[in-house]
């Protein structure tokens, strides 16, 4: 199987259009069969909604999950999100259980957490389940879909992805909405309780399974991470080092610079002289914050876009003020801030020309800019843990290899900016 379904074709050998799927089922004619049962999710659902699922409309798929739109007799909206992989089946090589599982409970716990938070306007969740895998040998496919995780929102008013529909001034209002949502998540302060349980555990690799400080929004906890991550990643001189397909051992240079980083900790991170400390407050981080996670109506009568939900919490975090990332995935690039707060673009598509440069820029600009008069504090965050951030990030999105060149270079880096703070404080 590998790690996820594919998507079924019809008898007439042309991929399912995703229409009809509920007459189909019922007509013995699903195109998911000998794969997973329809009547099975159906069933799920009807007896934990107390409901009575009366149609499907459409599904369509994501990289990792279907996605159903479900109506119920009363005319009620749902929409249904089930993996498309099944810890289960014969041969399955997906996320395994015990990274699923945790996922999916943090998941669960977002959107309940944020459901009184009207600003940030994060779906309505209404039920889910973590996958279970059995005990013993994976030798036939699953009989059930409890190895599949399950989650089933109220489906909110608008579509995904109608960026390109829009016209420019109409951009630009749903940035606004944007950067005013992703404000308010900056603004927001997840419960101390609920930090402490998920902070570890939603750190990118790699991390010991346990810290030696209790959890806590001081310059001297994330120094204490960042000492944790980094021995965790360079360990002893011949031991791995990333994951172990790389078939990489740590080596002289990447050991140099182990040393080089913990050194440079004390100078990358900032002291917080802000009057309420807030370089280090903790922050709930969506993770993949953007058009394609959100659904947008289109107001009647006047034509205008209306953010109504933010969906796909599956890689979402907790972390402090200064490393929060202000992207925002906006059609064909991602509005971002260089290391000093300013506004700049990433994923530029390659044919893009000077007039799409410019407009891009002006997006980047209108967003940054709603986004700092949202939230006060964000530039001042951004700036004063530059260093911080262009460490943490190297590390995040590290995927392995050339692991002596990498980190030869990311250590040298830490060397030279350490002795320039030092030179600057005195």
């Amino acid at each position: 199987m590998g790690w996820r379904d594919d998507w079924p074709s019809m008898p007439d050998g042309k991929p399912y259009d995703g229409m009809n799927l509920l007459q189909l089922t019922l007509d013995g004619k699903s195109p998911f069969g000998g794969v997973w049962d329809v009547r099975l999710l159906i069933r799920e659902i009807e007896e934990n909604l107390s409901t009575r699922v009366a149609d499907i409309p459409f599904i369509d798929k994501g990289s990792n999950n279907y996605g159903f739109h479900l109506q119920t007799p009363d005319k009620r909206d749902l929409v249904a999100r089930l993996a498309r992989g099944d810890v289960n089946m014969p041969d399955f090589d997906g996320f395994p259980i015990e990274v699923q599982a945790p996922e999916a409970r943090f998941e669960t716990a977002v959107y309940n957490l944020l459901q009184s938070e009207t600003l940030i306007r994060s779906s309505r969740l209404l039920y889910s389940r973590v996958p279970v895998q059995h005990p013993g040998p994976k030798l036939t496919i699953p009989q059930d879909l409890s190895g599949r995780r399950l989650f089933v929102f109220e489906k909110s008013e608008g579509v995904t992805n109608t960026w390109t529909d829009l016209s420019s001034g109409y951009k630009f209002l749903l940035l606004e909405q944007l950067a005013s949502m992703r404000a308010a998540l900056f603004r927001y302060n997840p419960p101390y309780e609920f930090a402490a349980e998920h902070l570890l555990e939603r750190l990118f690799k790699f991390m010991p399974p346990s810290l030696a400080m209790p959890v806590a929004p001081t310059r001297e906890f994330w120094m204490h991470v960042l000492e944790a991550k980094i021995e965790a990643t360079i360990r002893g001189e011949g031991e791995m080092i990333g994951w172990e397909d790389d078939n990489e051992t740590v080596g002289p240079a990447a050991l140099a610079a182990k040393q080089s980083l913990l050194r440079a900790i004390p100078y990358l991170l900032p002291v917080d002289d802000s009057p309420e400390g807030s370089l280090y407050r903790l922050v709930l981080e969506h993770g993949d914050f953007g058009i394609h996670n959100t659904t947008i109506a289109i107001q009647a009568g006047s034509g205008e876009p209306l953010v109504t939900s933010l969906f796909d919490w599956e890689t979402a975090c907790v972390w402090p003020a200064l490393l929060s990332d202000p992207l925002v995935a906006a059609g064909p690039v991602d509005l971002i801030v260089d290391e000093d707060g300013r506004p700049s673009v990433t994923r530029l598509p390659s044919e893009a020309t000077q007039v799409d440069l410019e407009t891009y820029a002006g997006w980047a600009n209108h967003y940054i800019q709603m986004l700092y008069h949202e939230a006060p504090g964000y530039r001042a965050a951004v700036r004063a843990g530059k260093d911080f951030r262009k460490l943490w990030f190297a590390l995040r999105d590290w995927r392995g290899g050339n692991s002596e060149e990498f980190f030869g270079a990311l250590g040298a880096w830490a060397e030279k900016r350490a002795r320039e703070l030092d030179d600057d404080e005195r």
